[in-house]
């Protein structure tokens, strides 16, 4: 046995002793506070009016006048991001005091990776980072509780970048996985597979392949990565590059075919210089076995941490087929503006409302847009009802509407159960049928699994094609429905099933308002190359991809060039 693995003995067992007990420790007091989760949210809301009621945004609000709730929510109204941007601008440029109270800092700005518009700037305050760990901690940790075996093993995690550039006032800025990744504990950032530094390698194709030539050879018990579309890619790009991934681990290199900077590869060299042949060996049979080299095959069915439920977690029906049973834990709502839900469950998107973060309200859907919308504490929302989420936190949105709409599935205490369902401005809306994201995504979906289609990313784009009836253009790569009888079939059983899941869809079906769907099949391969002009257009790296489920601009299409159209006949 070899040093390091020695090391890593020592470290296992000092985790199951040590680290598993305060866990469990701080997972049983979350238990109990979410019995109080009203008075835990009133106690934060109101300790921060206090200590903000001089900054500029306080000053502007009255906050020195804010005796009660009622008080707080006529003061200060619900608002989307542009209401905060002057005050975040400010502070970008070090006027912290137009959000902040003196004795607070902000350490660096945070960037958002949704799939509209410019990227958004977060600050990034010290109670803020506090809490958003600690919902880290709390996640992680109850997943570890319900699998220990799992405790001490290898995890493979891929983040997004730390140097984003700078503010006009110099505060560095980050994307939130790569800040969380740096604050980790030494002593938890030693069970990592892989490094930090995989994260500057650009080539999407190269850093998968790195991060799999430096993960293959390990017994890997976790994998934490948001989207279930990016891990079923990294589980197939290990498949079609099988024979230089055991060349590489059998000889100790890593293969020159692949574009990684050269400081990379020095930084890396310690890690991949010795072979291991008898991993090599292994792999190798397992191919002679199954033809394929799949992680369920070379590593021990690891508890994979990614997005279920919404829009973006679709595609995890897809896993087992490469990752055989291995268990699901949904990482909840996350945005770059805090974690907001801390799902507890394997094989369930809900999760209690992370109700130290922030103060958190709640909107109904069909709210939104009244001139005084009805806010709702957690407490007070209704089971099966959906919700805009509304949120005041230490970085400095008082009552801001990110934009996504959750589930109420239950309570504990009186924390609500919450699980992610869209981001609201997701809604076809051609003549007053409301289809929205998530329920196209779902007759999709599950038409593909009726008909034995493995859907991969698919986009609805409501469109008015000239004189004809306005209609849903589909957008799908051509591998994904092959033939133009699968194509018909798909067509009418995703509109069969958005007709019973939605009524008024079907009610303009039937009144012959709306035209049938149409499918445009496009080019395999077409994604990859969208998806790498969207990310270089952002700036905020793959990984945070978060692809289409619907699409309102129907110019969007303009940049394909489908290889056919297929259209059901006229009613």
């Amino acid at each position: 046995m070899n040093f390091q693995s020695t090391i890593h003995r020592v470290l296992s067992a000092v985790a199951r002793r040590v680290v598993v007990p305060a866990y469990e420790g701080r997972f049983r007091q979350f238990e109990r506070l979410m019995h109080e989760a009203r008075r835990v949210q009133r106690d934060m809301l109101f300790g921060w009016i206090r200590r903000c009621r001089d900054t500029r945004f306080g000053r502007d609000h009255g906050f020195g006048e804010i005796n009660s709730l009622d008080d707080y929510r006529r003061r200060v109204p619900i608002a989307r991001y542009d209401y905060f941007a002057p005050y975040i601008n400010a502070v970008a440029r070090g006027e912290f005091s137009a959000l902040f109270p003196p004795e607070e800092r902000v350490e660096r700005f945070t960037i958002t990776t949704g799939t509209t518009g410019e990227p958004k700037l977060n600050p990034v305050t010290r109670p803020w980072l506090k809490e958003y760990r600690k919902s880290w901690d709390l996640w992680g940790g109850k997943m570890l509780l319900d699998h220990l075996p799992k405790v001490g093993t290898k995890i493979v995690q891929l983040i997004g970048s730390w140097d984003m550039g700078r503010t006009p006032g110099n505060i560095p800025i980050s994307m939130v996985s790569a800040l969380l990744a740096r604050q980790q504990r030494p002593f938890v950032r030693s069970f990592y597979a892989i490094p930090n530094e995989i994260t500057d390698i650009r080539d999407p194709v190269s850093r998968y392949y790195t991060t799999l030539r430096l993960s293959v050879a390990e017994q890997i018990g976790l994998i934490v990565l948001m989207n279930p579309g990016t891990l079923l890619r990294l589980a197939q790009l290990g498949d079609e590059h099988r024979e230089s991934l055991i060349r590489d681990i059998h000889d100790g290199t890593l293969s020159a075919a692949f574009d990684i900077p050269t400081e990379i590869r020095a930084k890396l060299q310690s890690r991949v210089r010795r072979g291991n042949p008898a991993r090599a060996r292994e792999l190798q049979q397992i191919i002679e076995k199954t033809g394929r080299l799949y992680p369920k095959d070379y590593w021990p069915l690891p508890i994979i941490a990614c997005w279920l439920g919404g829009t973006a977690g679709y595609q995890s029906r897809y896993l087992p087929e490469y990752f055989g049973d291995s268990p699901m834990r949904d990482q909840g709502l996350v945005s770059s503006e805090g974690r907001h839900t801390i799902p507890f469950e394997d094989d369930k998107p809900q999760g209690p409302l992370a109700i130290s973060n922030g103060f958190y309200e709640f909107v109904a859907v069909d709210e939104i847009d009244s001139t005084q919308p009805v806010a709702l504490e957690g407490h007070e929302l209704e089971i099966d009802r959906d919700y805009y989420i509304v949120m005041t936190t230490y970085s400095g949105y008082f009552r801001f509407n990110i934009g996504d709409i959750v589930r109420c599935r239950g309570f504990i205490g009186e924390a609500p159960l919450l699980e992610f369902r869209q981001k609201g401005d997701r809604c076809g809306d051609l003549e007053g049928e409301k289809v929205t994201e998530h329920q196209f995504l779902e007759a999709a979906s599950d038409a593909a699994q009726q008909l034995g289609i493995r859907l991969g990313y698919v986009t609805a784009v409501p469109t008015r094609p000239g004189r004809e009836l306005p209609c849903y253009v589909i957008v799908v790569e051509q591998g994904n429905v092959p033939g133009l009888d699968s194509a018909h079939q798909f067509l009418e059983e995703t509109d069969r099933r958005l007709r019973a899941s939605n009524f008024l869809y079907s009610a303009r079906r039937r009144e012959k308002v709306l035209g049938p769907m149409r499918l445009w099949r496009i080019a395999d391969g077409t994604w990859r190359k969208v998806i790498q002009t969207e990310v270089e257009r952002r700036g905020t790296g793959d990984i945070h991809y978060k692809h289409p489920g619907l699409v309102q601009d129907a110019n969007w299409l303009e940049q394909f060039q489908p290889v056919d159209r297929v259209q059901l006949p006229a009613e």
